[in-house]
């Protein structure tokens, strides 16, 4: 299986050399270049959250690789959690909630360049980038703009109120979900309230026809990025979603087919084709018996067109052992499946 993988990987990687790349849509750090990286939340009370590092070639787990490379820092104290990671203009912006920070780091050397401690209401959630020197971050209370300059945060969005968590730009409008007010959308240029779309759980990604998508518990919601109409497909499932914390959503979208893959339940991954109804009717993966998803527990390899599962054999992420499972974006087929021990909590793998 280990052989079949590594194929699969070199002719990922030929796709990609051959297709156009956005900076933002894989982590390769110079000494991290042959894998991913995974934020851990940490164990409470022994161990704040960190940063884990999967590596392609060795098909095995470093744990702690933040750590590594700041000695002396932590991603907040050991009650808090790390939950989210982005890349955005060769950085990596970590957000945490219950007490931990908003962090950036060099995407090369893993470095921190610069740090937020306090967030408002000690609760974040999720960073965006807007252009060279804005971006947002989302909390329990707000949004607020981000100089990224010198990472600061200016005064609270207006129009948007209580906990807002996850944000994606699509041209010259960001989506942001609020719990209050479902999907609202933003001007980019000023942050000034666009449009609300209705009711959603989770969002965002954009397929490969330009739309953007959320979705409800029973429906999937595409939107027009330019014109912001709504249309809404329903699910034969339940879209999964974190009703007692905040989690990344568990989508994502393909840059190779217009297809997008959500979670339902805490087994299933279903691929769906927009305009094809019936690819909501059976799921596209199942995790084996005992597996349970974790965190936002998918991430789309956009280099080498794999879907990287992550679960724990505990519901609730609370045992020793951890899993990846790859599979193949196209077909669903499992590539390779790694397992790694240790209390992590495996939050998301950066985008």
């Amino acid at each position: 299986m280990y052989k079949n993988l590594r194929l699969w990987l070199l002719g990922g990687l030929l796709m990609a050399a051959a297709s156009c790349k956005k900076d933002d849509d894989v982590v390769i750090p110079t000494k991290y270049g042959t894998g991913f990286l995974m934020i851990t939340e940490g164990n409470y009370g022994k161990n704040a959250g960190d940063l884990n590092y999967y590596n392609y070639d060795t098909d095995s787990v470093s744990a702690g690789v933040y750590s590594a490379e700041n000695p002396g820092k932590t991603l907040g104290p050991n009650t808090s959690t790390m939950e989210f990671g982005t890349v955005y203009n060769n950085r990596i912006y970590l957000v945490g909630k219950y007490g931990a920070p908003f962090v950036a780091l060099d995407a090369n050397t893993l470095k921190e360049l610069n740090r937020v401690d306090a967030l408002p209401g000690g609760d974040g959630r999720a960073f965006v980038g807007v252009d060279e020197t804005r971006g947002l971050l989302s909390t329990s209370t707000g949004v607020f703009p981000v100089n990224l300059n010198n990472l600061s945060l200016g005064t609270a969005i207006a129009g948007v109120t209580g906990e807002v968590t996850d944000m994606f730009k699509a041209g010259s409008h960001i989506f942001i979900l609020s719990v209050t007010d479902g999907i609202v959308v933003l001007n980019a240029n000023d942050y000034s309230v666009a449009k609300k779309l209705g009711t959603a759980v989770s969002g965002f990604v954009q397929s490969m026809d330009g739309n953007v998508w959320a979705a409800s518990k029973t429906q999937l919601k595409k939107i027009n990025a330019t014109a912001l109409s709504v249309d809404s497909i329903t699910t034969n499932f339940q879209v999964y979603y974190n009703e007692f914390t905040y989690t990344n959503s568990s989508m994502v979208s393909s840059p190779a087919e217009n297809a997008i893959y959500l979670i339902s339940g805490t087994n299933k991954v279903y691929k769906y084709i927009p305009g094809q109804a019936s690819s909501l009717n059976t799921p596209f993966i199942t995790l084996p018996a005992g597996q349970y998803f974790y965190g936002k527990g998918i991430w789309f390899d956009r280099t080498r067109n794999i879907l990287v599962l992550n679960s724990n054999t505990n519901q609730y992420g609370a045992d020793i052992n951890n899993q990846l499972y790859l599979h193949s974006a196209t077909s669903g087929a499992l590539l390779n499946s790694t397992t790694y021990k240790g209390y992590f909590f495996p939050g998301m793998i950066i985008n």
